[in-house]
C-alpha cells in the first residue's frame, strides 16, 4: 500500500489533461495546467465540475455527486 501512495505523489508522474487528452502533463506542473487548458477550451469546461475536495478531479457534473460520496 505504501508503494501505491509514494507513486501517487511522484512529481514527475504523466497525469491526462481532462480538456485535451492528447495532453500528458508532469504531475508537478498539472495545477497550472489545468487552469490555462480550462481558459483554452470552455466548451469541455462548462461539461466538467471540479471536486470540492481536490480541484485537480475534473469530473462531469452528472457524475459529481458520486464522485463526492
Amino acid at each position: 500500500m505504501e508503494e501505491t501512495y509514494t507513486d501517487s505523489l511522484d512529481p514527475e508522474k504523466l497525469l491526462q489533461c481532462p480538456y485535451d487528452k492528447n495532453h500528458q502533463i508532469r504531475a508537478c506542473r498539472f495545477p497550472y495546467h489545468l487552469i490555462k487548458c480550462r481558459k483554452n477550451h470552455p466548451d469541455v469546461a462548462s461539461k466538467l465540475a471540479t471536486c470540492p475536495f481536490n480541484a485537480r478531479h475534473q469530473v462531469p457534473r452528472a457524475e459529481i455527486s458520486h464522485h463526492i460520496s
